[in-house]
């Protein structure tokens, strides 16, 4: 997704939300990055493999595409039957391709088969950048044979610590969501993920959602604007 529109004007930020800790994954990282620097290393992280129960994390890679794209297509089925315009939901397998080569696509795998994936955007948009300067997260999707059994959270869990604030040494993340979907926002503040903006982006209402993964930080310092968020 791309966003455009007016420079939003800075206000009080509300009290910083509750932290909530993930565990770690066996995944051995980079040694973090002390820049407070978006900029994202080009350094393909070692998987995580649980042999007792067949999992693997790591970045997709090109000879995965066929697969996303049917896990993306399935998972974002209710999203175009209420018509919302994102473009996972309307994904293409050249848009899956240009997604592994020009971001970090991440997928967990089950017995074989990818089950969850969620991708850690590189383009680094003006417009996000105007919102907050932590990275920005998309394209989150569970596979339906594998939804309601915790695998989209251990991918998100992993994501977090193990390369958004591992690897990358960032002290948080943010993403953004359409309020019409039935449970992807309460979802996310179950997470920790705390609504600090929202706008109406091409017809549909949009909220921003941060999370603040470094607890020596503080969420207002890498929170450009609001707009009172909940």
């Amino acid at each position: 997704m791309t966003f455009t529109g007016s420079k939003p004007t800075k206000q009080q930020i509300p009290a910083e939300p509750s932290l909530s800790t993930q565990p770690s994954s066996d995944y051995n990282s980079k040694p973090a990055d002390s820049s407070q620097d978006t900029a994202y290393s080009t350094v393909r992280p070692t998987a995580s493999v649980d042999r007792q129960t067949d999992i693997v994390l790591r970045q997709a890679i090109a000879e995965d595409a066929e697969e996303l794209l049917q896990v993306i297509l399935d998972a974002y089925e209710p999203l175009r039957q209420l018509q919302i315009p994102f473009p996972a939901g309307y994904a293409t397998l050249e848009m899956i391709q240009d997604n592994i080569a020009a971001h970090e696509c991440y997928i967990l795998i089950k017995q074989g088969r990818i089950a969850a994936t969620v991708t850690l955007d590189r383009d680094h948009q003006p417009r996000l950048q105007e919102l907050s300067s932590l990275p920005f997260i998309r394209w989150f999707a569970v596979g339906p044979d594998f939804k309601g059994q915790g695998y989209g959270a251990q991918l998100l869990n992993w994501l977090e610590q193990e390369i958004i604030a591992g690897k990358h040494g960032q002290p948080g993340v943010m993403l953004a969501t359409a309020t019409r979907h039935p449970w992807l926002a309460p979802m996310y503040e179950r997470r920790g993920y705390y609504t600090f903006y929202d706008e109406t982006h091409n017809g549909e209402h949009i909220v921003f959602m941060a999370k603040l993964l470094d607890p020596a930080q503080k969420l207002q310092s890498f929170i450009h604007t609001t707009t009172g968020g909940k």
